[in-house]
Order: C-alpha cells, then sequence, then structure tokens
C-alpha cells in the first residue's frame, strides 16, 4: 500500500494503472507527468474518492516554455538575445 496524502506522478507516462491503482490510499493526485494515468486506473481512484488535478492544468506551463525553447532552437538564437531591446 501506498500511503500519503498527495501523491505527485512527475517522470512517467501510464505510472498509475489498472495493475497498481487499487494500492494507492492518497486523498489527491497532482499529474505532473504528461499522462500518467491510464483511464481504467483513473476510474479505480475515483471509485475510491481521490481527487485529481489534471496534467493538462498542473504541467502546462512546462509544455509553453519548452515550445519556446524549440522555436529559439530553430532560429538558433541564444537565451541573452532574447532579453535585449530592439
Amino acid at each position: 500500500m501506498l500511503f500519503s496524502d498527495i501523491f505527485i506522478p512527475a517522470a512517467f507516462e501510464q505510472s498509475i494503472n489498472v495493475n497498481n491503482a487499487d494500492r494507492f490510499q492518497c486523498k489527491l493526485i497532482i499529474e505532473a507527468a504528461n499522462g500518467p494515468t491510464t483511464r481504467k486506473g483513473e476510474d479505480i481512484l475515483l471509485k475510491k474518492g481521490v481527487s485529481f488535478l489534471p496534467d493538462v492544468l498542473c504541467n502546462g506551463g512546462g509544455v509553453t516554455v519548452s515550445y519556446f525553447e524549440w522555436l529559439k532552437n530553430l532560429e538558433h538564437v541564444r537565451w541573452g538575445r532574447l532579453l535585449r531591446k530592439w
């Protein structure tokens, strides 16, 4: 059993699934990874009364910054040049 008030999966996809969802004894899961909970795993936890903060809300800032970093890399722009006023 995994006992805690809050659990934050932050590394791997599908780390909470049908094989281990029944072992969680927490009140809240804050999804910091992309897709850390499978649909069947989520259904099991919802029946147990566990609340979720979904990955779309919790890690949206990281995804946005990754997008800007990708754009910067496409143009071969250093971070320091982004601070310069034109």
